[in-house]
């Protein structure tokens, strides 16, 4: 084993160092969902890259440094078949396999396969889930009618979610075809229905013995007013249905342990339960493990102050493994079911990721990254984690600034931290050097020990560039990242301007020079700051909301503000919290020049936002510049797209941050 690794990386040389720019945007490189085979001799995974010239993004499937040119298409979700003899993925909507021993070879599909493969354990079956349609009734129309429908190009609703960031607007859900799980034989032939719930089934697994599934259904899920509740199943291949649970709380992840007779699952609470009990908080996620016959549920993660995900048992059914990120750091981490103690698998001030893990052949695959270096993939016998091998490298690499961590205190005590990243060539003596405070999304997301292209990009600018994980972080227990509740802008603008104020006091900063920037929440924040302190000299907002009221009625998730900001905008306390909490509330205070940065189809914080907030800095005559993004939602912006925004923004930074402006 160990050989065959070192040939994998045998091949790989290391570019001369250069200044970053941005047209290195197009070179960058990453790589993502390995998959072990099972005898542990090959590693397959998913490179993209992007090509410059069709203004797009291309995902191959790749063995070591070698990928498989005869796919044309853009691939994804690699997986091996137990038995080792077949590789499946996706493309173009499709499963498509390849022979194993002549992985070069023509990809074939498996007839009566619809649908993403999950192979049972013995390699006999495979299950998947598909959606059936119900038959409309017929009905009789006028030959006048049929022509006025034709006519019609808009659209017309009676429900309630009509829309979904990066989907669109969308079909009705209380009578779109339900995902349902079906079994097929290894060799193709006429798949047998296991499910008829009329709802998705999803994330379904195998037991060992290969005769029935775990799998995760919400019961409610045709009903608009019910936020996600997703309940446990069993269902064996003779379609044998057993429901598991039905408390209100919400499940997901579900597998079998070793033996078959225990499931692992995520739980925690619905929504709606958070709703009607009027909480003060979020719900914990938890490992819990539930007998496979059904039976009470044991929490194996209450005293763990965090957030595991995808759980799987060890091959002696000892303990799970499980991947969560904790203060910037994303790990592996083993939990004992006896003592249910917990401790770190993977070690380093890093970010892993996409683990992978073969216990019979006692390997580990998962991509990694740090600040100065993007994402690559590494593998590692579980026996001695510190012998990894690294499977990919950049194609390019950068003469890249210094990253330190900061630690720090906010402005009652509670213990905070970041990151900044130095100009290359930082002098303590030199200077002093602008500064860009960047906000992240969410608010429950975190910035991360990892590359970053954007932040180096201003780094090598000669921009020091700050990054804090606030209050509402996650990654620093259920308290902290539940801390923004009911106070979103006033809760957490005090840790990231703590931060602000210690990097000034541990670098070389020109506190006539700084700018603050983020996107999406971290939008949201830059509007809230720049209306409560003019220390900014110029902003950077990247599709930022301004007002929870229009946001509300207009975005594709209202449920995040009847949490946090404590009901709908039309009940008392949440309609005086949410105006309370709305930047469009303090635009009288705003003095800091600002670039709005928005895609047009962005459904998750409509367009208006920004335009309600640049309209109000045009009236009042602050300098201020919008950038529309025609055809681009919240995320997923094209290659092009991207880079012309990032080159807004450094122009932004110049026009304002610059030398000549803080003289004036």
């Amino acid at each position: 084993m160990r050989s065959i690794l070192l040939l994998f990386s045998s091949s790989l040389v290391l570019a001369q160092t250069k200044p970053i720019t941005l047209a290195d945007y197009y070179q960058i490189e990453s790589v993502s969902a390995p998959a072990i085979s099972p005898d542990g001799k090959q590693i397959v995974y998913i490179k993209t890259a992007i090509i410059e010239a069709e203004n797009r993004r291309h995902s191959q499937i790749c063995l070591a440094s070698k990928c498989l040119e005869q796919i044309k298409a853009s691939a994804t979700n690699p997986r091996w078949s137990p038995d080792g003899k077949l590789l499946s993925y996706t493309s173009g909507a499709k499963t498509w396999f390849l022979n194993a021993n002549a992985l070069d070879g023509e990809p074939f599909q498996i007839p009566g396969l619809d649908g993403a493969p999950v192979f049972s354990p013995d390699s006999r079956w495979i299950a998947f889930t598909k959606r059936t349609q119900s038959p409309k009734p017929a009905t009789e129309q006028a030959q006048f009618e049929i022509l006025t429908e034709q006519r019609f190009k808009g659209r017309a609703y009676d429900w309630m979610n009509i829309r979904a960031d990066g989907r669109g607007y969308l079909p009705d859900p209380r009578t779109s075809p339900a995902q349902e799980l079906f079994l097929l034989p290894r060799q193709g032939g006429e798949a047998k229905q296991l499910t008829t719930l009329g709802v998705n089934i999803e994330q379904p697994a195998w037991a060992p013995d290969s005769n029935s599934l775990t799998f995760v259904a919400n019961m409610h899920q045709r009903d608009e007013h019910t936020y996600e509740r997703a309940d446990l199943f069993t269902v064996t291949n003779e379609a044998k249905l057993t429901r598991l649970t039905n408390d209100n709380h919400h499940y997901r992840a579900p597998v079998f342990s070793p033996n078959g007779k225990t499931i692992a699952v995520l739980r925690e609470q619905s929504l709606n339960l958070i709703l009607a009990n009027k909480q003060t908080q979020g719900s914990p996620t938890d490992i819990y493990t539930i007998p496979a016959a059904g039976g009470p549920l044991t929490n194996l993660t209450a005293d763990w102050d965090d957030l595991p995900e995808k759980p799987r048992f060890s091959k002696d059914a000892k303990s799970i493994f499980f991947e969560a990120n904790l203060r910037g750091t994303g790990h592996l981490y083993q939990l004992d079911i006896a003592t249910k103690r917990t401790k770190p698998i993977t070690q380093g001030d890093r970010l892993l990721n996409d683990f992978d893990i073969n216990f019979d052949q006692g390997l580990i695959a998962y991509t990694s990254s740090n600040p100065d270096t993007p994402v690559e993939l590494v593998s590692a016998p579980l026996a001695n984690l510190s012998a990894e091998t690294r499977i990919t490298t950049q194609p390019i690499r950068w003469a890249l600034g210094k990253t330190e961590r900061i630690s720090f205190d906010s402005i009652d005590g509670t213990p905070v931290e970041g990151w900044v990243t130095l100009p290359p060539g930082y002098s303590a003596e030199g200077g002093p050097y602008p500064l860009i405070l960047n906000t992240h999304g969410g608010p429950h997301g975190a910035y991360a020990s990892s590359f970053n292209f954007l932040h180096q990009l201003q780094a090598a600018a000669g921009y020091i560039v700050v990054y804090i994980n606030p209050r509402g972080s996650t990654g620093y227990g259920e308290k902290f990242r539940w801390g923004g509740w009911g106070g979103w802008g006033e809760k957490d603008m005090p840790d990231v301007m703590a931060g602000l104020n210690q990097a000034i006091k541990q670098y070389r900063v020109d506190t006539k020079r700084l700018g603050v920037t983020g996107y999406s929440y971290g939008g949201f924040l830059t509007n809230w700051i720049i209306g409560h302190t003019n220390v900014f000299h110029a902003a950077v907002v990247g599709a930022g909301p301004t007002n929870w009221i229009s946001n509300y009625g207009t975005g594709d998730i209202p449920r995040t503000k009847e949490t946090e900001f404590l009901g709908r905008p039309w009940e008392p306390t949440a309609n005086a919290t949410m105006i309370k909490l709305s930047p469009i509330t303090y635009a009288a205070n705003i003095q800091t020049p600002t670039l709005f940065i928005h895609g047009e189809a962005d459904l998750r914080v409509p367009i208006a936002q920004a335009e309600e907030l640049y309209t109000a800095l045009q009236k009042r005559k602050v300098p201020s510049r919008f950038v529309r993004y025609p055809g681009e939602y919240h995320g997923g912006w094209s290659p092009w797209n991207t880079v012309h925004r990032y080159q807004q923004e450094m122009n932004w930074w110049t026009t304002y941050l610059s030398f000549s402006a803080a003289s004036r």
